[in-house]
């Protein structure tokens, strides 16, 4: 008898949650331009973890191809001066200087949206 109030109760929250989501909508994470800033910033001061750069790098940008770009740039660069260092991302020095000038172009980008 448990188990078919337990199996009851479960499937009214699924269904629940499915109702919510149909005229709520799923959620999304749209990543924007100050988002990446941030996030370079951050790399930048040696603060990021090793997540934030794997959500940036690993979740294309459809909605905006500009900032694609500079996602597949920083993927690049990933390949050849990114290490991991207590779960924090660090760049070489030739790195870095890279990293800057993608957020130089970041900020040129968002200078022509505005």
């Amino acid at each position: 008898m448990n188990f078919i109030i337990t199996l009851v109760l479960t499937l009214l929250v699924v269904m629940l949650a499915l109702v919510v989501f149909r005229y709520v909508g799923l959620p999304v994470y749209r990543i924007e331009a100050l988002n990446i800033e941030r996030l370079l910033k951050s790399v930048l001061a040696q603060t990021a973890t090793s997540a934030d750069w794997d959500v940036f790098t690993g979740m294309p940008i459809h909605h905006n191809p500009e900032l694609d770009k500079i996602r597949m740039q920083c993927v690049m660069l990933e390949a050849s001066e990114m290490t991991e260092r207590d779960g924090r991302v660090i760049f070489s020095a030739a790195g870095r200087l890279q990293l800057q000038q993608i957020l130089n172009q970041l900020n040129a980008l968002k200078r022509l949206e505005n």
